[in-house]
């Protein structure tokens, strides 16, 4: 089998997700990034199986994924499916795929199922080390999981009742518009810079250049966070999201093999705001269980 995943990432988080895929799944699989300076996607027409990862942004797909989606070929007919990142397990991220499954099924595309799967922050706060472990271990068996149902030809469900369609899209439209405005806003702090480029190289949307000298961030924006969090010195200023500026790596790896980090904190460890989390992992811990997959298998 052949499997092509089409992934838009900014921080990187969807892309660690996309090389789990990679090594679960049984199959040629190419990685290919949504992103400006990528160029050309490779042609559909040469895989039996395509997968769209993005990051949930406003409890939406971001606006390139919508983009991209239009931009692919239409097909007589292509089994598909969908896994998306966020910082959260909350339901209201449920609906952030339907406009993009609209797109997909429209041009012959059948999307048989879609995974959300929690890694840690890029924005808002930063996780804890703690945090942060749980969600990467998490993240492994649940597309180790997502890969043998891929495997079997699983189908489930990928709609939700009209309900729950009304007030996201809105959300989503005022965020990347938002998104355009803001972009201008952001700044790179000079006696911090080590003008390592770093920032231009992450921007999938080619938003950052140089200009006699300085950084001009334009109105391409769309709020993915790569700039600041991949800064090595931290000095991107984020404009009004100065407050809620991650920077760094959480070295997911070094943490899932620390045996010193305790595993699991949620939900029977859950203080403060990652009682939030509680319900999305005892769902997936079930669906883990159920598929007899034992989460020691990854730490």
């Amino acid at each position: 089998m052949k499997v092509a995943l089409y992934v838009f990432s900014g921080t990187g988080n969807t892309l660690k997700v996309a090389a789990l895929y990679k090594k679960y799944l049984n199959a040629d699989v190419t990685v290919y990034r949504i992103s400006e300076k990528s160029g050309a996607a490779p042609s559909p027409e040469g895989f039996d199986l395509i997968g769209v990862g993005y990051p949930i942004h406003a409890f939406c797909a971001p606006e390139p994924v919508i983009k991209f989606a239009k931009s692919l070929p239409a097909v007589a007919y292509r089994r598909a499916f969908v896994f998306k990142t966020s910082g959260e397990g909350l339901h209201m991220n449920d609906r952030s795929s339907q406009k993009l499954i609209k797109i997909l099924s429209k041009k012959g595309y059948d999307v048989t199922c879609e995974r959300h799967v929690v890694m840690p922050y890029n924005m808002i706060y930063r996780h804890s080390d703690e945090m942060a472990k749980q969600m990467y271990i998490y993240a492994k068996a649940l597309v180790k999981l997502n890969c043998s149902e891929l495997e079997a030809h699983k189908r489930e469900n990928v709609k939700l009742p009209f309900y729950r369609l009304m007030l996201i899209p809105l959300i989503g439209w005022i965020e990347q518009k938002f998104a355009h405005l803001h972009g201008p806003m952001f700044k790179v702090e000079a006696d911090k810079c080590i003008d390592c480029g770093k920032c231009v190289a992450a921007c999938p949307e080619n938003n950052i250049e140089r200009v006699d000298g300085k950084f001009k961030f334009g109105n391409k924006c769309v709020l993915c966070m790569g700039c600041a969090f991949g800064c090595p010195m931290d000095a991107v200023h984020v404009g009004v999201f100065k407050y809620w500026k991650v920077n760094g790596s959480y070295r997911l790896e070094e943490l899932v093999h620390d045996d010193s980090i305790a595993f699991p904190v949620v939900p029977d460890m859950a203080k403060g705001i990652y009682r939030l989390y509680k319900k999305y992992y005892r769902e997936v811990t079930e669906m883990l269980n159920e598929a007899n997959i034992d989460l020691t298998e990854f730490v």
